[in-house]
Formats: structure tokens, sequence, C-alpha cells
């Protein structure tokens, strides 16, 4: 049971009844006990919701939120939607619940989704919502583009596009492009179409919109197939699966197989379309999206045909003609009975293909579809033709050229142009046929232009794309070798740095481990063993012989000496004075020892500063 229905079923059947008994309460009066049991009675309320809300939230799963400018599933009851309109208290919520009725009318009437997408737009204007108001130009568009009203569809188009930059609805302007690269791609021989689905592609990416990005791919992909660009359609295929299998909607699966099918089919692959779809249809019907498993059954039907096998492709245009009927699904009810009218067409049953083509044609006029309309006037002229009625042939020609002047759609011009041609030559009337056919012919070579360039353009954007993503990598790879040379060079650098470093410190440990042998070696030679022990002998003499002055003076001079070569070892230099010293100490001790046998006298050059 959808989400939905269960919440609608839990509020009403529980709240609504609490609600009543609350009122009962109220009326008993204000005694003290109908106080006390309405208190306690408003606690029981409160309990009951929040029971409630964390069983929806934690127990059953929501489905997720339909997009109403891209992919959208057509689950919505028509009268659930009118009901939450009326319900509606917020001006946004309002004008979604419009949007969402206008989106569900575009496969019911035109004339009742044009209607709501007006009110969106009113009320988004009013209410000053310009994203909304934005969307609400571009369902307006879609209505048009149904009936192939183009100049209203650009008209809304630009709106829409002018909203939305204005006011920078990145995902907005994603759907917006993409339904305009629709129109170009069969109105503009420029090619601009794939520069506009390029450019939603961007915006959707801004956005963080992926299921517009799906939208954006799965377009481009249809586009490609149409224009026999089979690899490129095949390329988008693949980024819009990687994409839903990071969402995990099983939704986007939908529209991803379909697409698929639609691929192998334009391949030749008719059979595997089929069984593509058919192997997805138990989790469409699981869902009950009975509109895409309409669809799915008309695409079966279709695929059979192109198989040559028109019991099997009745059976499933029955099927699905059978399930969207009852819900009003009036569009894709009318192309059914036009397939259905077809199948008997080729099996040479024209009078129920006539029948059915009426069903058709009066249940597009009644909904407004106009070219749906063209299409149920365009065949009934063909079948009459087949019949060689001449004149209830070029009566519904008539019908279906007055709409395709009125809308002025190359396509519909060519198809009328060359339909007349072919009765006109039928009847004989040659100089008639030969008109149609300059018309034809000029039409066709339009059309064709058209389709030609845009594929030629489209081809060559791929191709520059594939050149610029080989060049790319081409420099990527010039910039990595390089980097990687860098690299390289900057360690070998580093290394010799440290390699260097290594031999100089090393140099310098030697210089100082020389420089300080030298200095012992200096030190050695400055303080003569034989000095010392000399010395040391005459002051334990005079110690022996009790003359203690000569011993103390000799000690003094001796002590003195020593701290001046100890302090003048680690020095390079010394001053003259401090050499004068160490002279005058070492003769004085050499004086002492020698009691007095020798006299000195030291001379310093006037010259020199001491």
């Amino acid at each position: 049971m959808p989400f939905r229905l269960i919440a609608n079923f839990f509020h009403f059947f529980w709240f609504d009844k609490i609600f009543i008994f609350e009122e009962f309460l109220l009326d008993l009066g204000a005694n003290d006990f109908s106080r006390k049991l309405f208190y306690n009675f408003s606690q029981l309320k409160k309990l009951f919701y929040s029971v409630g809300i964390v069983l929806l939230l934690f127990i059953l799963k929501p489905m997720k939120a339909e997009d109403v400018r891209g992919n959208f599933l057509y689950r919505q009851n028509i009268d659930d939607l009118k009901q939450s309109l009326s319900r509606a208290k917020s001006p946004e919520s309002k004008i979604r619940a419009y949007l969402s009725l206008s989106k569900m009318y575009q496969i019911i009437s035109a004339k009742e989704a044009s209607a709501y997408a007006d009110s969106a737009i009113i009320l988004s204007h009013s209410a000053k919502l310009p994203s909304l108001k934005a969307d609400a130009f571009l369902l307006k568009a879609r209505v048009y583009m149904i009936g192939y009203v183009t100049d209203s569809a650009n008209l809304f188009l630009d709106s829409a596009y002018n909203e939305a930059l204005k006011y920078k609805a990145h995902s907005s302007l994603g759907y917006i492009l993409t339904t305009q690269a629709i129109k170009s791609m069969y109105e503009n021989d420029k090619g601009i179409f794939l520069d506009e689905i390029n450019q939603a592609e961007e915006y959707f990416k801004l956005a963080k919109d992926y299921e517009g990005l799906i939208y954006a791919y799965l377009t481009r992909a249809g586009l490609f197939i149409n224009l026999d660009l089979f690899d490129e359609a095949r390329h988008d295929l693949d980024l819009a699966n990687e994409l839903a299998n990071k969402l995990k909607d099983p939704s986007l699966k939908i529209f991803l197989l379909l697409k698929e099918a639609d691929l192998l089919s334009a391949l030749g692959n008719h059979q595997q379309a089929i069984s593509l779809i058919l192997l997805n249809m138990p989790n469409i019907r699981k869902d009950n999206l009975v509109y895409l498993e309409s669809s799915c059954l008309r695409s079966i039907s279709i695929h059979y045909i192109k198989l040559g096998e028109y019991n099997k492709a009745l059976e499933y245009a029955y099927e699905a003609y059978d399930k969207c009927k009852p819900l009003n699904f009036n569009l894709m009810a009318s192309d059914l009975l036009t397939l259905i009218a077809n199948i008997f067409h080729r099996t040479n049953n024209f009078d129920l293909s006539i029948r059915l083509n009426h069903q058709a044609r009066a249940l597009r006029y009644y909904n407004h579809f106009p070219l749906s309309y063209f299409n149920s006037c365009y065949n009934l002229a063909a079948l009459y033709g087949a019949l060689n009625q001449i004149d209830s042939s070029l009566y519904w020609l008539n019908q279906a050229e007055i709409i395709a002047d009125r809308y002025n759609n190359i396509e519909t011009k060519a198809l009328t142009a060359e339909l007349y041609y072919q009765i006109f030559e039928q009847a004989g009337l040659y100089e008639s046929a030969i008109h149609y056919f300059q018309l034809w012919s000029t039409f066709k070579a339009q059309r064709d232009q058209i389709v030609t360039k845009n594929a030629f353009r489209a081809l060559k954007a791929t191709l520059d794309v594939q050149r610029q993503k080989e060049q790319y990598q081409l420099n990527e790879n010039r910039v990595r070798n390089r980097l990687i040379f860098s690299y390289l060079l900057a360690g070998l650098t580093l290394l010799a740095i440290i390699i260097a470093f290594l031999l100089v410190r090393s140099y310098k440990n030697k210089i100082r481990l020389q420089y300080n042998q030298m200095r012992e070696r200096l030190l050695r030679m400055q303080m003569n063993p034989h000095f010392i022990f000399n010395a040391l002998i005459a002051i334990q003499s005079y110690i022996y012989k009790n003359d203690s002055s000569k011993a103390i003076n000799l000690l003094d001079n001796f002590s003195a000496l020593i701290r001046l070569f100890l302090t003048s070892s680690s020095k390079d230099f010394i001053p003259l004075s401090e050499e004068l010293d160490i002279i005058r100490y070492y003769l004085e001790i050499q004086q002492i020892r020698f009691d007095d046998k020798f006299e000195y006298e030291i001379e310093v050059s006037p010259k020199l500063e001491p």
C-alpha cells in the first residue's frame, strides 16, 4: 500500500475519531471531572500523534517525490490532488498543487493543463516566488508543445528562462534548457540543441540535482537515437545508469530501461527490447504505475509490429488501452486506439481501422490535443485513399492541412503535402499532384536538412569533445612526466646537498681534531716536564729547609706561570704583555732556584705596545 494512502488512513481513521470524542468532552460542561478527563485525553491524543509520526517515519518507507519538470510517474490521483489543493494554506503549497494538476492533465486534457498552469503563474507572481513561477512557465510551454504551438511555446520558455536566470534557480534552468533542446532539435539546424542540453547538464550539477541530471542524460540519449548516433546515446545511457545506481531509486530505472529499449529497437534488436521491458514489468506493476505500465505495453506492441507479429502486437495494445482508459489517460488512450487502428490497417481490416481512428480523433478533439488530432485526420485520409474514396480522403486531408498551416510545423506540412501528391496521382489529377509533389520535396528537404545538419553538428561536437579528452589526457601525461622528472631532479639535488654537507662536516671535524691535537702538543711543548719537575723539587726543598718565604714565593710564581700557560693555550694570539709575564715568571722561578746567581733585564722596543 502506498505511503500516502497509509498516512491518510492513519490520520482520518484515528485522529478524526479522537477529535470527535474531544468535542464530545467539551460539550459535557466545565465540571472538574470533565476537565480532568479532557486533560488526560489531550495527553492521550499527543501520545497517539507521536506514535503515528514514529510509525510513518521509521516503519514505513515513503515513496520518492515526483518532479513535475522532469521524470514523472503519473501515479497521483486527480481527486486527491484537488483535495490537497483545497486543503493547501500557504501560497507555495497551492502553487505546487496547481503544477501537479497541470502535469497530470497533460495526458488527460490540454485545456485543463493550460488552465492550472495559468493559475500557478498568477499565484506565484503575486506571492513573489520566482522559482515556482519559472516552473509554471515551463509547464505552460510544454502544454503548447503537446499541440506544436511553436510560437507560444517559445514565448513561455523564454519567460521561464529569464525568470529562473534572474534568481539563479539552477535546477529550473536545467529543465528549461532540456525542454528547449527538444524543440531546437527539430526547428533549428545550427546544432544549438546540443549546446542547450550541455548547459542544462552544468546547471543540474551546480544545483546538485542528480535526478535532473539523469533526465538530461536520457533526453540527450533520445535525441542521439533519433539522429542515429548510437554510440553517443549509449554513452549517455551509461552515465544515467551509473548515477541511478548511486541514487538507489528504482523509479529512475524505469525511465532508463525504456530508453535502453528504444536504443535496442533502433539497432534492430526488437526481441531484446521486448525482453528487457518484460523483465522489468513486475517492478512497475508492484508499484502500481499504471501510466508507465501502459507506456511499456505500448512499446512492446510497437516492437512486435516491427517484427511483423501483429496478433501479439494487438494483444499488448489492447491490454494497455484497458488499463489507461478507466483512469482517463486520454492522450495515451487515443495513441493506443491509433496504434490498434494501424495494426488493422496493416492486416487490411480497413473498416475497423477507420472506426478506431474516429474514436481516437474524437478523444483528441474534445481534450484539445491538436497535434494528435492532426494525426487522426491524416490517418483517416490515408485509409480512405487506400479504399479509393477520394472525396472522403481529401476532406480529412484538408482538415489535417488546416492544423498543419495553423501551427506552422514543417513535419506535419511535409506529411500533408506527400499524401496530397499520392491521392491526386491516384485520382489522375496530375497537375495538382505535381504541385504537391514540389511542396513535399521542399518541406522534406528542409526537414532533412535540419536533421542532417543537427546530426553532423552533434557528431562533430562529440568528436571535438573526444579530441579534447584525448588532448587533456596527453597533456596530463606530459605534466605527470614533467613532475616525475622534477621530483627526481629535486631528489638528486637534495641528495647532493646532503652528501656535500656530510663531507664538509667531516672535513671540519677532521680540522678541529688536528687543531686540538696541535694545541695539546703546543701545551706540552710550553710546559716542559723537566722544568715542572725541577720547580716542584725546588719548592719541596725549601719546605724541608723551613725556608717558607722562598717556598711561598716560588709557589706563587709557579702557579701564576701555569695559569698563564693554560689560558694562553686556548688562544691563537696573545698580547705582548702576557708573553712578557710568562717570561718574567719563568726567569724569577729560575732565579730563586739558583739563589740569585744571575741577573736579567727585559728590554722592549718603544715601537711595540705591551
